[in-house]
């Protein structure tokens, strides 16, 4: 019998796309919860051997560590094709452009893709999870053995600031209205799921990032005025069993305390300004 072990973080958007897929092909599978900012327990060298980029998750099928959350889909569809959901359609080009635009590739820029995006408007919590750390901690932590270079610099600039760089949130609001705009459009084909009439693992992703939206107190993105489809869509797929599963279950009550510390009860700080984006840009058309 397969024996299935998955390392991640609750709040991680990564992490719960990867959960998702395995909720949805109704696999059982032991967890290993990973701290990531707060503790760097991703950093060490235990961790580094499952995944030398230090990245999660990284799911353990019979001791092969496979790490990134698509590369877990893919494995997971084609090992177990007759559990579940089917992940992937065969051969589809145009499914796999939408899957590399929801996807949070290390490769791409912050931002250039909504999979991006969901990292860039997580750094005000980012931020406060790495502050528990000294930044000499963090700096020697991050500099020797971060496996992706191109972050090591930006997470101890968010340490350093113990927030975003200037500017760089205010870019997010921008490029996280230009996504949920291009997502409320591909909406347009009326079906009940992001790529058709079947659940995907395009749907996986886009959960987790709809619901890193959520988390981060946008308000009215969902109430159904302004972006009808996508409303629409969240309420579907929201109340999947899979959601509250993967998601919901997995919170481990880190963020919780920081939201309402940069909040309080109110919305992101931010959220007019994505608003006079979303507006600007559709205006535009």
């Amino acid at each position: 019998m397969t024996n299935l072990s998955l390392y991640g973080y609750g709040e991680s958007v990564a992490s719960n796309m990867a959960r998702l897929a395995l909720s949805e092909k109704k696999l059982k599978y032991n967890y290993n919860l990973v701290y990531l900012e707060s503790k760097g327990e991703h950093l060490r060298d235990s961790y580094k051997k499952l995944n030398p980029k230090t990245l999660i998750p990284t799911l353990v099928i019979d001791d092969k560590p496979i790490p990134d959350s698509i590369e877990i889909m893919k494995y997971i569809d084609k090992e177990f094709p007759n559990q579940g959901e089917s992940l992937f359609p065969k051969d589809d080009i145009e499914f796999d452009k939408l899957l590399d635009y929801l996807f949070l590739d290390d490769k791409k820029e912050l931002g250039e893709t909504f999979g991006t995006t969901g990292g860039g408007i997580s750094i005000p919590v980012l931020a406060k999870l790495l502050c528990k750390r000294s930044f000499f901690s963090v700096l020697w932590d991050y500099l020797r053995n971060h496996g992706v270079s191109k972050r090591k610099p930006i997470f101890i600039m968010v340490r350093l600031l113990g927030g975003p760089p200037p500017g760089v949130y205010k870019k997010m609001m921008s490029f996280l209205a230009k996504h949920l705009i291009y997502t409320e459009n591909y909406l347009n084909h009326g079906k009940e799921f992001i790529y058709g009439d079947s659940y995907s693992a395009a749907d996986c992703c886009l959960t987790a990032l709809l619901h890193r939206v959520q988390e981060m107190r946008f308000y009215g993105v969902f109430d159904g005025k302004k972006l009808p489809n996508l409303s629409k869509y969240w309420n579907n797929i929201s109340s999947r069993p899979s959601y509250t599963e993967a998601i919901i279950n997995y919170e481990t009550g880190e963020w919780k305390p920081e939201l309402i510390g940069l909040y309080g009860d109110g919305p992101n700080d931010h959220n007019d300004l994505l608003w006079t984006e979303i507006n600007k840009l559709t205006k535009e058309k």
